[in-house]
């Protein structure tokens, strides 16, 4: 019983002790979680199944629920993760799109030089470029050579939704366990009978 015990404690030891040495860079947190469950499982496993006198059965049910619940709290995470990268790759974009987008005294000299007003509808339509005109906004554009067709574009322009790139979805590996069939029962018959020296096998 006792070397049952220390045989069941020195395979828990190793399996929580090879946590570290689990998982790779490449791997997300849902795959790390497998993994890293899967270990404590198959070593909680072997404990119980060491003190039921059935190791193979405790580590193949511990390594399971480990590796589930390892992915479940893995694969949140990994969305937190995701939701945070969203965040940050919006809020650059638009501080890329506020960078390049136009203002009133933008418009007034692409006027001034002479560009087609083809030519500065497209330029407001490419930076996403957007105005809240006021009255004196539309007397200070038209004093100053800006066409009716431009500052009409000015009053719809709307601002380009932000593209967000999502990343593909995660794939989790599992590791296959393979069942180990249990030995042939072994039937023992009833001892044979002995008449006069000899002797005839009763069934």
């Amino acid at each position: 019983m006792r070397a049952k015990r220390a045989l069941g404690a020195g395979l828990l030891a190793a399996a929580v002790g090879g946590l570290g040495s689990t998982g790779c860079s490449t791997m997300n947190n849902t795959e790390k979680g497998a993994v890293a469950g899967g270990a404590i499982g198959t070593g909680v496993g072997l404990l119980a199944g060491a003190a039921t006198g059935n190791p193979r059965t405790g580590a193949a049910v511990g390594g399971l629920l480990g590796g589930g619940i390892g992915a479940v709290a893995g694969n949140e995470q990994d969305r937190k993760d995701e939701r945070a990268r969203e965040v940050i790759q919006a809020q650059a974009v638009a501080g890329a799109s506020a960078q390049q987008r136009m203002g009133l005294t933008d418009v007034i000299h692409m006027a001034q030089q002479g560009h087609d007003d083809q030519v500065i509808i497209n330029q407001i339509r490419a930076t996403g470029s957007t105005f809240q005109l006021t009255a004196s906004d539309l007397d200070f554009l038209k004093n100053n050579s800006v066409s009716a067709r431009v500052i009409a574009e000015m009053q719809t322009a709307r601002a380009a939704p932000a593209v967000v790139v999502r990343p593909g979805p995660a794939v989790v590996y599992e590791r296959p366990y393979y069942y180990a069939p249990p030995p042939p029962p072994i039937i023992i018959g009833p001892r044979p009978v002995v008449y006069g020296g000899y002797y005839r096998r009763c069934w």
